[in-house]
Order: C-alpha cells, then sequence, then structure tokens
C-alpha cells in the first residue's frame, strides 16, 4: 500500500543513520511504504527498524508494508526550541498506535487539526530536498 506523499522545502529534521539492516525500511519509504521489520521467529512487528528482535531476540526478519493507520495514543505541543529546529517549532508530537499493533513517535503535520487523543490519524511520506522521512496527519 503506497502512503500519500507531502512535499516540503526543508531540510529533514533529524540526522539519518542508514545501516545495512535499516536500507530496508529507508527504501521502502523512497517507494511510498511504511515498512515493518517482522521476525521471522516470533511474528513480532516492530519499529524502528532494530536488528534484534525485541519479544524473542531472534535475528531474521522480513520486511512487511504498514497500512500507515493508526490511533493517537498520547501527544504533546513543543512551544519552543534550539534554534537548529526554530523553523519546526511550535510542533506537535504525537505516539500513535498503528494498526499493526506498534507503538511509534511522529510529527503531526499541521492540517489545521490540533489531534487529540483517540483520533484517527494516518502515516505520510514527507520528501524533503535532502530525502525522505515520515510524518503524520489527522483524518
Amino acid at each position: 500500500m503506497k502512503l500519500p506523499t507531502v512535499e516540503l522545502g526543508l531540510r529533514r529534521p533529524l540526522g539519518i543513520e542508514q545501516t545495512v539492516f535499516n536500507q530496508p525500511f529507508w527504501q521502502g519509504l523512497s517507494n511510498g511504504q511504511f515498512l515493518l521489520a517482522s521476525c521471522k521467529n516470533c511474528s513480532r512487528r516492530s519499529f524502528p527498524p532494530k536488528a534484534v528482535c525485541p519479544g524473542c531476540h531472534g535475528e531474521d526478519f522480513d520486511w512487511v508494508p504498514a497500512t500507515g493507520k493508526g490511533v493517537i495514543y498520547s501527544y504533546t505541543r513543543i512551544q519552543t526550541s534550539p534554534p537548529i529546529y526554530e523553523l519546526l517549532t511550535p510542533s506537535t508530537l504525537v505516539v500513535i498506535d498503528l494498526e499493526e499493533d506498534v507503538r511509534l513517535l511522529s510529527r503531526l503535520l499541521p492540517n489545521g487539526n490540533s489531534g487529540a487523543v483517540g483520533m484517527p490519524c494516518r502515516l505520510v511520506i514527507t520528501k524533503h530536498p535532502d530525502g525522505v522521512f515520515f510524518a503524520a496527519e489527522v483524518i
């Protein structure tokens, strides 16, 4: 399933560490998919990508696409920040429970809806001059 894409003129907000293990995740984002690592031993899906399963400590994974749909579990509004992030402030960070039973942290894109606990949301791929990243939006 391809996720919606949002073009942003800003560089990605964080430095990205691409490794041999997480390369499929970044390639998936480039191709419009949000991939989760799925342990071949216990089938647990996890994010962020880790080389060791947090459930059974297995080290063999498949990459499965997420629907990107979820519900806001928690959120916080950031009003001030260091100068490096001033273009992103104020902003809202959300903790999302995805349909695939994975919880993750994301920035909430400003679209006129500030979000609240229990609201449905979806992940979107954000395109930047220096690559791709992801964010969430309320639906």
